[in-house]
């Protein structure tokens, strides 16, 4: 039986597509779908060498080749009549579909290919990968769900002309689903709709995204998922993040914080570097209430002096108020709302993960603007009711 998934599929496949790129949720049937399509170019086209990677082999026995033997088992076909184990090859006259984990670069290096597909390619690193499409001859197809930002869009194969990207849910499906699995995608959705009526997107809120509707979410791991799009509130007392960079960007963030109702509310204003102290001064100017407060990253000293010199309200954030993890807790506890044009923001705080989780720490990378965010607002969380001059609800 071939679903909409298929469908898709095929029809990118009969346009002379190089790169397949399908994204989805799950129980959306794609990675079925690939492994009938390669079938099918195996059993109907000329003699192909065709080569299916994940990041594991376990994975592999688990899914694409559990999935690929049922396809074969269909058609009355003995999945152990045509292959081998260890590795995988399934042979076809003088046709093969091999399935290989890939763990490190090296593994990469063989023989050329015709036809790659590569499953779940969020779990797969990008040097193997790129090994990989280095010798690979005709189509290239990838799958994944979007829980994050990986390698099909940083290093820009879904941008390119001869590429393709498909979105597929468990819709697309249905009719393959049991009753059990539609009610659990049921429930995701009732509690995804439950933190939206709340206006945060939490947990089942980034579940259902990528899972339910095969959207972008957040990464797996996520520190912050207490977070939603809004427009900033400008009848709140507001003052300014400030985190220095050198090859790093300066990052300078507007930031109110209602401790009552447990909201901070940010917009990004500077994300650039490069940039010399007077360069800075005229930027923070061009997006500056003057004599509004700004806390800056307490290791620019000379900078925050150099700063206050040219007449801006700026001093460091004490340590107390700077620990990371200590405020990544405080920050934890409040809905975070972000201005929708803030992009370089939105892309931090989807990203930003912890390192180890058990051990409590995050990875320090990709937070500048983040990091503003928390010089800011802890400091102001902490304050008493009239802090400097700057009125604290």
């Amino acid at each position: 039986m071939f679903t909409s998934t298929f469908e898709k599929i095929l029809d990118a496949y009969n346009d002379g597509y190089r790169y397949i790129i399908s994204k989805g949720g799950t129980r959306s049937g794609k990675t079925y779908a690939v492994l009938q399509l390669l079938d099918l170019i195996l059993h109907k086209e000329k003699p192909r060498v065709i080569t299916t990677v994940s990041h594991s082999h376990p994975h592999l026995v688990g899914g694409a080749i559990r999935d690929y033997d049922n396809i074969l088992m269909a058609q009355g076909i003995i999945p152990d009549n045509i292959r081998t184990k260890n590795p995988y090859v399934y042979s076809y006259g003088q046709s093969i579909h091999e399935f290989i984990g890939f763990d490190k670069p090296g593994k990469a290096l063989g023989a050329a290919r015709d036809i790659l597909y590569v499953n779940e390619g969020n779990k797969m690193n990008w040097d193997v990968v790129h090994q990989l499409i280095q010798r690979t001859k005709e189509t290239i197809f990838i799958d994944y769900n979007p829980a994050n930002k990986f390698w099909v869009d940083q290093q820009g194969l879904s941008q390119r002309s001869d590429a393709i990207v498909l979105t597929s849910t468990f819709r697309d499906n249905y009719d393959n689903l049991t009753d059990g699995q539609i009610e659990d995608l049921k429930e995701a959705k009732r509690k995804a709709n439950e933190e939206k009526a709340r206006g945060i997107y939490g947990y089942w809120s980034n579940w259902w995204s990528v899972y339910g509707e095969g959207q972008e979410g957040q990464v797996e791991g996520a520190i912050y998922t207490n977070w939603s799009l809004g427009q900033f509130d400008d009848t709140l007392p507001y003052g300014y993040g400030l985190d220095f960079g050198s090859r790093d960007p300066d990052a300078f963030i507007k930031v109110a914080v209602n401790r009552q109702e447990k909201k901070i509310y940010c917009k990004q204003l500077i994300y650039k570097t490069g940039n010399s102290t007077e360069q800075l001064s005229s930027l923070i100017n061009q997006n500056y209430e003057s004599g509004k407060l700004i806390v800056a990253d307490s290791a620019g000293t000379r900078t925050i002096t150099d700063l206050k010199g040219r007449g801006l309200n700026i001093i460091a954030v004490e340590k107390g108020a700077g620990s990371i993890l200590d405020g990544i807790k405080l920050l934890q506890g409040y809905d975070i709302i972000i201005d929708p044009t803030s992009q370089d923001l939105i892309n931090e705080i989807s990203s930003y993960i912890w390192l180890d989780k058990k051990g409590e720490i995050p990875i320090d990378s990709n937070n500048h603007l983040l990091d503003a965010l928390r010089y800011y607002a802890t400091t102001v969380i902490k304050a008493k009711p009239t802090f400097k001059g700057h009125r604290v609800l």
